[in-house]
């Protein structure tokens, strides 16, 4: 059965490695064994290499030693700021690693799959803490019996959310409405829960539909996300930067602002701003701007299909007309164009279109 861990990504832990389950064996028939975690962000991972903050902090790092039939031998807690430990005493065999980083402790853990089924919140994750990690051991490894060498093992370490980054907005609309105010940005129907191995789909979305917290089915506008009170994961999803932009026919103004979520990914419907309904939409950055006299608001959503974890996607948005007034909506043609870049596994690469 699936548990959701639910209490804060900051719970510290004692800087004393702990262990549990069988303590080292010193007799014969034991030996060393030499572990090196590669955190996000390192180059040679599959991983973005601008991380900013703690976007690639390591902290509270379990090691999880399984034997071959799937079943825990050990767990080693790493302390803070260690990237390689030797353990000595460990009993000569054939062991899969797992190692999770910035969650909170799982010493009940007694199996390889009750490991990776475990869901944990997005709520866990903290750009000013660190983010949920996982990776595991490329190769089975061996442990020798009374060796003088240890057997080495290297386990790359990637984070579960997805990285949507507002990079510019340029305002190019006409020169009577004058300047325009970025007054807030929030991300929408990004997933909420996340198991660790990420085989399943979790159902739950982080402000579906860009309504306010209990108000995800109704069609009041006044329900949508205006203040961080409004927004789930508020840390991750919203920002309001009150931010203005100048007319400029050349020239963007630069936000560089990030926001996170595990990835939701649904890829593009025949219209993917039909909804919302109750079955399954994209994930979208929604900008609320305003401009003229009197101020009024308008959204510019983007839509983003088919997110990957561990992966950053650059926004940038060109302003020429107004927006719309539900941010499930699409944006009249000629008013917006967005450009997204994503950078991840392998090179980057970009894309542009009708969003």
């Amino acid at each position: 059965m699936k548990r959701i861990i639910l209490f804060a990504a900051c719970l510290c832990f004692s800087a004393v490695a702990c262990q549990t389950n069988l303590a080292p064996e010193t007799e014969a028939g034991t030996g060393s064994l030499r572990i090196s975690l590669v955190p996000a962000g390192t180059p040679g991972t599959k991983s973005v290499t601008d991380a900013t903050g703690k976007e690639d902090y390591l902290k509270d790092v379990q090691v999880f030693i399984f034997q071959t039939d799937g079943t825990l031998y050990r767990r080693e807690v790493f302390p803070e700021n260690t990237a390689t430990r030797s353990l000595d005493g460990v009993k000569a065999g054939y062991y899969d690693l797992v190692a999770v980083a910035n969650a909170p402790a799982m010493a009940e853990i007694q199996t390889r799959n009750e490991l990776r089924q475990q869901t944990v919140a997005l709520s866990l994750n903290n750009p000013e803490a660190g983010f949920v990690m996982y990776g595991e051991a490329a190769n089975t490894v061996t442990v020798l019996s009374n060796s003088d060498t240890p057997s080495n093992v290297s386990i790359a370490l990637e984070r579960h959310v997805s990285r949507v980054r507002l990079t510019t907005v340029q305002n190019k609309l006409p020169a009577d409405c004058g300047p325009l105010t970025v007054e807030s940005i929030f991300l929408e129907n990004g997933l909420g829960s996340w198991t660790l191995l990420a085989s399943d789909e979790p159902s739950s979305y982080v402000n579906y539909a860009g309504r306010k917290a209990g108000c995800n089915t109704s069609t009041v506008a006044d329900d949508f996300i205006a203040a961080a009170a409004d927004a789930e994961c508020a840390a991750l999803t919203f920002k309001a930067p009150q931010q203005a932009v100048a007319r400029s026919l050349t020239a963007a103004e630069s936000f560089n602002l990030p926001f996170y979520s595990y990835p939701n990914r649904l890829s593009l419907t025949a219209d993917h701003f039909a909804g919302p309904t109750a079955d399954a939409v994209c994930a979208r950055l929604v900008l609320r701007v305003s401009y003229g006299t009197p101020a009024e608001s308008w959204y510019y959503p983007v839509t983003l299909p088919g997110m990957a974890r561990n992966t950053s996607y650059d926004v940038s948005f060109v302003i020429s007309g107004p927006g719309t007034k539900d941010p499930n909506q699409r944006v009249s043609n000629g008013n917006l164009d967005v450009a997204v870049t994503i950078t991840g596994w392998g090179n980057g690469t970009s894309y542009q279109g009708d969003f």
